[in-house]
């Protein structure tokens, strides 16, 4: 199969394609291990098959053709690059410390995290997570916060005017917030408006803002910026994400902690 890949463009491109119906997004790195070619190989496939409209390129890859409102169903997200989140909350909570306060945002990685907190002892946990809520388990020395709002249906989390005001009044010593897709040059954004004020107070109320995000969403594009990345001091992904992307952060002047 290998030595086919190598010689019919049109095999690997199909290769391309079924890895992206499953992951839905790909690197360039990812491309030529998955064809065993080069990566300049790999790069002029995924520049014919963006030219025949089958998907999107990126920043270092390439997405199935989108637009930038796209937002996956609640289910969906939970299902994609556990083992990947569960890495990356893994060395999230190595950050916490018995006493701190925490910040927890909406989304998967976030939730794989607070199930690795029941060992802390005097945290206050701040949310508007409600799969957090509803299922956390906590010592009985520390306490859930949760904010409070608008349900926003089909996504388990909590919006509007209450949340953002509450979360306003805070300080925290950590906030630990998701994106659906990072450009590393031009900021952090998410596919919806109605999730950017609650998420731009978390930003202002942690005094260290860690952003979890597998590698995949370095190649995606969404509606609505959030913030510069270089408001987040760390960001925590897998060991996916590119040199290049690395190079980047690192000359903001990021943490950048793979798992």
């Amino acid at each position: 199969m290998g030595q086919m890949a190598n010689s019919m463009p049109a095999k690997r491109q199909q290769n391309i394609m079924e890895y992206l119906n499953i992951r839905r997004s790909i690197t360039i790195k990812e491309a030529a291990d998955l064809c065993k070619v080069s990566e300049a190989t790999a790069r002029r496939d995924l520049d014919e098959l963006s030219g025949m409209g089958f998907l999107e390129r990126t920043y270092g890859g390439a997405v199935l053709e989108r637009g930038t409102g796209f937002e996956r169903e609640h289910d969906e997200k939970m299902k994609i690059m556990i083992p990947e989140k569960t890495r990356i909350a893994q060395k999230a909570a190595g950050l916490i410390k018995n006493g701190c306060s925490i910040f927890l945002d909406s989304g998967t990685t976030t939730l794989l995290l607070a199930r690795m907190l029941q060992g802390f002892q005097n945290l206050t946990v701040v949310t508007h997570n409600l799969d957090i809520a509803y299922s956390i388990k906590l010592d009985k020395s520390s306490t859930l916060i949760v904010t409070g709002g608008i349900r926003r249906d089909g996504y388990s989390v909590l919006i509007g005017q209450i949340a953002e005001e509450l979360v306003n009044r805070l300080s925290l010593d950590m906030a630990f917030l998701g994106a659906d897709a990072i450009n590393p040059n031009y900021g952090v954004f998410n596919s919806n408006f109605v999730e950017i004020g609650i998420k731009r107070s978390a930003i202002a109320c942690g005094k260290h803002r860690i952003l979890l995000s597998d590698h995949t969403k370095f190649q995606t594009k969404a509606l609505t910026k959030v913030c510069d990345i270089e408001e987040f001091e760390t960001v925590i992904t897998d060991d996916g994400i590119d040199e290049e992307t690395k190079e980047i952060l690192r000359n903001k002047s990021v943490n950048l902690i793979t798992a």
